[in-house]
């Protein structure tokens, strides 16, 4: 080959090098603005949620992922003020579908508890101020990144964004379907009714007799059912107690649950599955305490947060209380507090009242006592130290060890009242599973039954005549 063809070859090998470059430069330069629509609209969006799934088990978040593409394929084209409200919005809308899904809301009813949500105090816990500092970070840098980048994003290849999107769905829905089961007030739709009241037999209160008991119905925060035997035999160890069990007749049994604290409510109380709304409506039905004031007892309510949670001071009335004790109402008898973002008097030192208004009784007395204490996040070290809870203890989880605590100390109170009224009529019940935000935690739970524990007198006392009181 001469001289002039080696050129000729050099030449073409140069123009193809040229082209190629030419072709990748091209090529990179188109990557560049996709890639940054996919991390902007898909990636940064959606990062802490990803990072959570890997310890806490939040629910599939189909809808909140596709409004944040939305947004920001909206947003690229609109000035940096008009898209921060919109992002914040599906920031919210991300974070109320999580937390209805963790802690079984109705979002129909959330409105109603605005007012007192102020009296949460959430950065008292470490779980939530890490989390509220972390969503604030994170919600920052997507919006850094927005206006920062929102340009080239204009540029971004639309269908490989699709194609991320699709597979970003799959992947959510794989991982976090099961990682919670929808127990919210809808998926009753279908399901056959069952509360403790009617299962343990503590209806039959209501019936016509000339024995009137006074009665305690306890619905405990957050009490579910441990998987493992030997664990529920740690946590109902108070209910042992050999003179505790002389005196009254034990049994013990499960119900299902759905929705929230509330819902228990009206599960028990009402032997019903509606929001409470339907008594304010006044729909609703004929409730446990009305039945027992209808008897001729005097019927209370007590609960240690505040009467604006769950509008309880406008539908206990509607439900037969002629008395309701709250946070707000109560006597500076309770000195010391407890608690972690939902504080109030200890439930220890209430359940030493309610033994005291027992023993003193003129008449039937029918009291409902809400707990509180076990509301997650739990504080550690609150309750009486029996376990090694740093290790887990025997229930092999810090936080499961903490709520089995506080549990045991109630039950031992419970235990103790009911020793010195040996003639009243008690039912303890849960009234949803712990909402824990750690999977491992959670799981060591059923995900859809709640315990009941009655204590039946032995030996009923002979019927009494009492006076009827005027309502207070």
């Amino acid at each position: 080959m001469d001289s002039a063809e080696n050129g000729f070859v050099d030449a073409r090998e140069t123009v193809r090098e040229r082209v190629g470059g030419w072709a990748v430069r091209r090529r990179i330069a188109q990557a560049g603005p996709t890639l940054l629509l996919v991390v902007g609209a898909l990636l940064l969006p959606n990062a802490l949620a990803i990072l959570a799934s890997l310890w806490i088990g939040i629910p599939a978040r189909s809808a909140p992922i596709a409004a944040y593409v939305v947004v920001i394929l909206v947003g690229i084209r609109l000035p940096p003020l008009a898209v921060v409200p919109l992002y914040l919005t599906v920031v919210a809308f991300d974070l109320l579908m999580i937390v209805t899904e963790i802690f079984f809301l109705d979002l129909g009813s959330i409105h109603h508890n605005l007012d007192a949500l102020t009296h949460v105090r959430l950065l008292s816990s470490p779980l939530y101020a890490g989390l509220t500092a972390a969503l604030t970070a994170f919600v920052a840098a997507g919006l850094w990144f927005l206006v920062r980048y929102r340009a080239p994003m204009v540029r971004g290849n639309r269908i490989v964004l699709a194609l991320a999107v699709s597979g970003f769905l799959f992947a959510d829905i794989a991982i976090n379907s099961s990682a919670s089961l929808s127990l919210g007030p809808a998926a009753a739709i279908g399901q056959p009714f069952q509360s403790a009241v009617q299962a343990s037999g503590f209806a039959a209160l209501t019936e016509p007799s000339p024995r009137k008991p006074n009665v305690l119905l306890v619905l405990v925060e957050s009490l579910g059912v441990l998987r493992d035997p030997r664990q529920r035999e740690v946590l109902f160890s108070a209910f042992d107690d050999a003179a505790l069990r002389e005196a009254f007749s034990i049994t013990t049994g499960t119900t299902s649950f759905f929705g929230a604290t509330s819902y228990g409510e009206m599960r028990e109380l009402c032997h019903s599955r509606s929001a409470y709304t339907v008594l304010l409506d006044g729909h609703g039905p004929t409730c446990l305490p009305a039945q027992l004031a209808a008897r001729g007892y005097r019927t209370v309510s007590v609960h240690g947060f505040t009467s604006a949670f769950y509008d309880r001071s406008s539908w206990y009335p509607k439900a037969g209380f002629v008395r309701s004790v709250f946070q707000d109402t109560a006597t500076s008898a309770y000195t010391r507090h407890c608690g972690g973002a939902f504080v109030g008097p200890c439930d220890v030192d209430i359940a030493e009242t309610i033994d005291d208004r027992l023993s003193k009784a003129t008449q039937p007395l029918f009291v409902y006592w809400v707990t509180l204490n076990s509301h997650v996040p739990v504080r550690p070290g609150e309750a009486t130290p029996r376990h090694d809870c740093k290790t887990g203890g025997p229930f092999g989880d810090p936080e499961v060890c903490a709520m089995a605590e506080i549990w045991e100390d109630l039950f031992a109170a419970v235990s103790r009242l009911a020793i010195r009224n040996p003639g009243t009529e008690i039912l303890l019940v849960g009234d949803h599973a712990p909402p824990l935000w750690r999977r491992a935690a959670r799981v060591r739970f059923e995900p859809d039954r709640v315990p009941w524990i009655r204590l039946a007198p032995r030996h009923p006392a002979t019927p009494v005549l009492y006076r009827t009181a005027s309502p207070q």
